[in-house]
């Protein structure tokens, strides 16, 4: 008679990779990009980072981007609506790598030092770029006599056929009229 066949071991689950950090080899890591953008006035540069990242040189490569981003990165026409993105979509990334666990010894490499937030950086002072801009031109359509309201005063200077007009507070002495109706 024969022998039954014997039962085969159990297969053992198929091996996973682990993900270490590009930068010094360190694990947990997580995949991740990290973006910065430069505006030249007509022109621009995106820059990239590529993970994956340990919680430290993450956070490292997040606070250099967003810093060099906040004073680089409004000079240009559509630089404006762009920056803000670049930064929130580095938000998003520096949220995730904070909620690693910090680099396990032994790798190859030596984890970044994370340095200073970006707000306690000189390049945080670029944030007040777009306040400046935002300040300027309210500033600007506050004056302009076209986007005057209805009860506004204003001051007419100059020729007849070329008048300075300006609007003033209604206390003002050179408030000489007082906008009724527009066309």
């Amino acid at each position: 008679m024969t022998a039954p066949f014997p039962t085969a071991a159990p297969v053992p689950p198929p091996y996973e990779p682990v993900l270490t950090c590009r930068y010094c080899g360190s694990v947990p890591a997580i995949k991740g990009t990290l973006h910065g953008h430069q505006g030249f006035l007509i022109f621009m540069r995106m820059l990239t980072r590529y993970g994956p990242f340990c919680r430290s040189c993450g956070i490292a490569a997040c606070r250099d981007m967003s810093a060099k981003t906040l004073w680089q990165g409004w000079w240009g026409l559509f630089s404006l609506i762009i920056t803000p993105g670049v930064l929130i979509g580095n938000l998003v990334t520096r949220i995730r790598l904070g909620r690693l666990a910090e680099p396990l010894p032994g790798a190859p490499g030596v984890p970044a030092a994370p340095g200073r937030p970006v707000l306690r950086r000189a390049a945080a002072l670029g944030l007040l770029i777009p306040v400046v801009i935002a300040a300027v031109i309210v500033w600007g359509v506050g004056r302009d006599p076209a986007f005057a309201d209805v009860g506004s005063c204003v001051s007419a200077e100059g020729t007849a056929s070329d008048p300075d007009v300006t609007v003033v507070d209604c206390g003002d002495p050179n408030a000489t009229y007082v906008i009724v109706g527009k066309v």
